[in-house]
């Protein structure tokens, strides 16, 4: 889907526990080099929902650290739709990027999850986001 990427990247583990590298500066395409903010998003119970809406210019990164998520995105300009799920894994760590007009809704599919997310911009008063019901 046109505004949607999915990378996966090796976990370097040693007898310490795991690094993994969520986002270089080289992943970003120049006008979203900017630093906005990093963030962690966490559900508490099974098929709990987030998003349901879409940004004009916010780029989004999201990593899973635990658990499992349905991810439902649509082209808001296209109308195109893609639905994906997404889990933490031991040898592998997946980082989904959205471009603005990718509307998303995250679910849990597991009792607990955990995002790590990174914006090119800060939020600060919700201007930016506009509801769109994926889920």
């Amino acid at each position: 889907m046109q505004g949607v990427t999915i990378n996966t990247t090796k976990r370097m583990k040693d007898e310490k526990g795991d690094l993994v590298v969520f986002l270089r500066k080289s992943n970003l395409s120049e006008k979203h080099k900017t630093f906005g903010q990093i963030y962690f998003v966490s559900f508490n119970k099974k098929s709990a929902v987030r998003g349901n809406h879409y940004h004009k210019k916010w780029h989004e990164h999201f990593g899973v650290i635990t658990g499992r998520v349905r991810v439902v995105l649509e082209n808001i300009k296209t109308k195109e739709r893609m639905e994906l799920v997404l889990s933490a894994r031991k040898n592998q760590y997946t980082r989904l990027s959205i471009e603005p007009y990718i509307a998303h809704a995250i679910q849990s599919l597991t009792n607990s999850a955990s995002l790590l997310s990174y914006t090119n911009s800060e939020w600060k008063d919700g201007s930016d986001t506009y509801p769109h019901k994926l889920i």
